[in-house]
């Protein structure tokens, strides 16, 4: 009924006891960083869909120089694709873990908080929920720089640079026009155009010509109005949907 005790197997015992408890002590602070992780990822969600203040001032000795790009070529860029370059609170699409998890490792690199961000995406990624099409997610670093710190997908068709060359400016679209107008005239069959009425084609054509201008001009000025469109020089950092030329 009453042994001995030993102390070999009390100390095992005590060890046991310290195990046990060391694992709960790890267990608790795994369960306290991964709450912190998702607060933090959940707090970085709020700030890119929200309307952020300005940044806290940091110091830029550790950001990739490659990344950093000027309004200017950014502007180039948008002109180009008819993209838009909005603040991160107009974007509608989602944003992929790899985007959260270098935005917490920036912060962590510079030492502040990041509650400011501008996106360069297809407007309907500003309008609608489910698209995904090549995003650009930037950190503003002055007013005429910005840091590159994410950019995901690879939708944006090869041919949209060309596609998209008439609505650069207005310069462009008129030179389109023009161009289109001419190829039309001089395609056109002969037949067709003269309809049975003697006269010289060079007149013919030079008149079907600046027909097809003036139909065709009148046709998107028509379009620009009633459905709001504007060329891209005009509209790539505007928050408006709606604006006309």
């Amino acid at each position: 009924m009453f042994r001995n005790v030993n102390l070999y197997d009390k100390l095992k015992r005590e060890r046991g006891l310290s195990e046990s408890e060391a694992a709960n002590v790890a267990v608790s602070e795994v369960f306290h960083w991964l709450n912190d992780a998702y607060c933090n990822e959940r707090r970085i969600l709020a700030n890119l869909d929200s309307d952020g203040a300005e940044n806290a001032e940091f110091s830029m000795a550790t950001l990739e120089p490659e990344k950093v790009f000027s309004i200017e070529e950014i502007e180039r860029l948008c002109v180009k694709y008819r993209l838009r370059f909005l603040d991160s609170q107009h974007f509608k699409g989602n944003y992929p873990y790899e985007a959260v998890l270098e935005i917490k490792r920036l912060e962590k690199n510079l030492g502040v908080e990041l509650s400011k961000f501008k996106m360069v995406a297809p407007s309907a990624m500003f309008e609608l929920a489910d698209c995904d099409k090549d995003p650009l997610l930037f950190l503003p670093l002055s007013e005429k720089y910005f840091y590159l710190v994410a950019s995901w997908g690879n939708d944006l068709a090869w041919y949209r640079k060309a596609l998209m060359f008439p609505l650069r400016s207005l310069k462009a679209l008129a030179a389109s026009i023009a161009v289109l107008s001419f190829l039309i005239a001089i395609l056109i069959p002969t037949e067709w155009m003269m309809s049975g009425v003697e006269g010289n084609v060079f007149y013919a054509r030079l008149a079907f010509f600046f027909w097809c201008l003036i139909c065709i001009t009148s046709i998107l000025t028509y379009v620009g109005f009633a459905f709001f469109k504007n060329v891209s020089s005009a509209q790539w950092n505007s928050p408006y949907y709606k604006q006309n030329f």
